[in-house]
């Protein structure tokens, strides 16, 4: 009987191992935020032809609906699907915390946020006021003695139209050079939760290597963050859309990127102040290819962080990546805040 045992105990850990080596990996990405920006009384920029809100809302949805169908094995939640503030919020603040509350909550592991670009002084364009040359005007100068004829430049003006012509893509990601906020949340996220059914790995918040871990994973998102924001652009940029780049806001941090406890990024799908680009915002076209470059990118995304999952294997794990540029301040609209 004792011969038995021992004969039984190593074929059993010969075969867990066995299971352990043969299981199939758990897929990186399980669960997805879409937040369509703004909602119900924050539309936020403002079009010709429509708000931003309801740009963000309509590529939103068919977005979802598209993750969905290509990839089933994906959970899709949405910060809102109705126009409405998040959450049904009282204001645009409460909506803010309500859609960065939401996706850490449901400890997804990606947060994609849509928002329209805007700048210059109105949407399509506007009136300006400008000298377009000068005629020459005799004036009397002085008193008594002193008085005397002289030949002045008299400004003529005409009123010119301007149009509203920035237009293209940015992607946005959260500044590395603010993390202590987004330390705080990353404790929240699936992945990281993954340590706290094991009793042994569960320190206090103040314990120091528990902070270290936090650090790590906040280093993580930071790059994972980055690699779907260029995979993004790139996407884009296949269409004949004008690539602005990866940027990260360092004058103003975006709520929304700095207070998801996971992988997120925010994509300027187009300027609503340009008649064009608006235009192709709303058309159905417009739309369906703005959501298949984002499902593209999603799709390479996932493929980078398990390259066995990825059919055609166009995307190699190890990507290079790029150079992020620092956003300056420029004029927006506004009503475009995030």
């Amino acid at each position: 009987m004792l011969k038995k045992r021992v004969f039984l105990v190593p074929f059993t850990i010969v075969l867990l191992a066995f299971v352990s080596f043969t299981a199939e990996k758990p897929a990186p990405v399980k669960t997805i935020i879409i937040d369509p920006g703004h909602g119900g009384a924050d539309q936020g920029a403002d079009g010709l032809i429509s708000t931003e809100a309801q740009i963000t809302l309509a590529l939103g949805k068919k977005l979802g609906d598209r993750l969905a169908t290509e990839l089933p094995s994906v959970k899709v939640l949405f910060t809102r699907t109705t126009d409405v503030i998040p959450g049904n919020g009282r204001n645009k603040t409460e909506g803010l915390r309500y859609r960065a509350n939401f996706a850490n909550a449901s400890k997804a592991d990606l947060f994609i946020s849509i928002h329209c670009n805007s700048a210059g002084r109105a949407p399509g364009g506007w009136n300006e006021r400008r000298v377009s040359g000068y005629t020459e005007k005799e004036i009397v100068k002085g008193k008594g003695k002193k008085r005397r004829k002289v030949t002045v430049q008299v400004p003529q003006y005409e009123n010119v139209y301007v149009a509203n012509v920035s237009k293209g893509t940015e992607t946005y990601i959260w500044t590395a050079k603010e993390n202590s906020h987004k330390e705080q949340l990353v404790g929240d996220n699936a992945e990281f939760a993954s340590f706290e059914d094991d009793s042994a790995a569960a320190p206090q918040d103040n314990d120091p290597v528990f902070n270290a871990l936090k650090l790590i994973y906040t280093q993580k998102y930071f790059k994972k963050s980055l690699k779907l924001a260029e995979l993004v652009q790139e996407e884009f940029e296949k269409r004949g859309r004008i690539n602005r780049g990866v940027k990260q806001r360092n004058e103003k941090g975006i709520w929304v990127l700095h207070a998801t406890g996971m992988p997120s990024i925010l994509v300027e799908a187009g300027f609503i102040s340009n008649k064009e680009e608006e235009e192709y915002m709303n058309s159905q076209q417009g739309q369906e290819e703005i959501v298949a470059d984002m499902i593209n990118a999603v799709k390479a995304y996932l493929a980078s962080l398990d390259p066995s999952r990825n059919e055609d294997n166009r995307e190699p794990a190890n990507r290079e990546i790029k150079t992020v540029a620092f956003l300056l301040p420029e004029k927006k609209h506004k009503n475009n805040l995030v």
